[in-house]
Parts: C-alpha cells; structure tokens; sequence
C-alpha cells in the first residue's frame, strides 16, 4: 500500500537490525539452553528481547492499532523480563515476560508472512503460541527437569532457530522500503 508518508531507507535498516540482534539471542539462548548456562539463558533472552523491541518499534504496517497491540505485548515482555531480572526471580515472571515478546514476535513474523509469502514467517507465527503452551504446560506439570522435556524442547528451539535464520536470509536480501503485497 502506498502512502505518501516518507520514511528514510534508514528506517528500514533499522528494522531488519532488529531481527539480526534477536536471532544472535535466539542462537545464544538455544546454546545456552542446551548446556543449562542460566547465565546465557538470561542473557540470550535479553537479546532477543532487545531485537525484537527494536523490530517493533520500526514496524511499518498501514493499520495503526496492529503496531499499538504488537508494540504493547513486547513492551509488557521487557517490563515483566526486567523485573524478574533485577528483582523477582520467579520462574512464573519468567514465562509470563516470554509469553508476551512472543505474541509480539508472532505479530511482526504475521505480518511479514502476509505482506511478503514468507513461509517461515507463518510457521514462526503459529509456533510461537504453541510454544508459549508447550513451556506453560512443561512448568504446570513441574517437568522443567525432565530429560525428555529437555531434549524436546531443546530440538523445537533449534527447528525456531533454523526458521528464524531463514527468515532473516530473505528479508536481508528484499530490497529496503519494499511495500505489502497485498
């Protein structure tokens, strides 16, 4: 959809660096998971965290409200994430402050899966619910130190890895301020 609002190609830039910064806390956070380094983990969520902020506060969409509910879940992520950082290290702090970057992240992956057929970006979108579900369900029946819940997790964040890198591939090479095409 054309508009006859500029934005400088910088702005879109900046937007794509958002989604390189949160695949470096992806990569960091599923290495870290793999070993059990809680310092990683904390750390790769906190990248994560950043690069998608940063994706969603350079989001471009033609609807002003989608930007408003992507934005405010991930903002309400990093609020919950510090917190439970800095002063409450409650593991529900933790998956709540989760459960909210991800809606976000599903948002952002949503609408470029629509806007540009990015297949990844569907299967992100719909991922990122189920696992939100997946570790809610994991903690509820108290199998965050099962083995098998682990390992399966472990393998489900390296397949979000794998899609996230694809992902980022085609973007990085469409060109800058590309419209919907829809």
């Amino acid at each position: 959809m054309e508009t006859k609002i500029y934005y400088p190609k910088t702005y879109d830039v900046i937007y794509r660096s958002g989604y390189i910064i949160g695949l470096l806390g992806i990569v960091l956070f599923v290495f870290s998971y793999r070993v059990s380094n809680w310092q990683g983990l904390d750390l790769g969520t906190s990248i994560f965290y950043l690069g998608s902020l940063i994706s969603g506060a350079f989001l471009l969409v033609w609807k002003r409200e989608i930007k408003i509910f992507i934005l405010s879940c991930m903002i309400l992520g990093v609020i919950f994430g510090i917190s439970y950082l800095l002063f409450f290290k409650n593991p529900e702090i933790a998956v709540i402050s989760a459960g909210f970057v991800l809606v976000g992240m599903a948002g952002l992956y949503g609408k470029e899966a629509h806007c540009f057929h990015f297949i990844e970006g569907w299967i992100l979108m719909w991922s990122f619910p189920l696992l939100i579900f997946v570790n809610l369900l994991i903690y509820g029946l108290g199998l965050q130190n099962n083995n098998s819940a682990h390992t399966t997790l472990f393998i489900i964040y390296i397949i979000i890895m794998l899609l996230a890198l694809s992902f980022l591939i085609k973007k990085l090479r469409q060109p800058l301020m590309q419209f919907c095409q829809n």
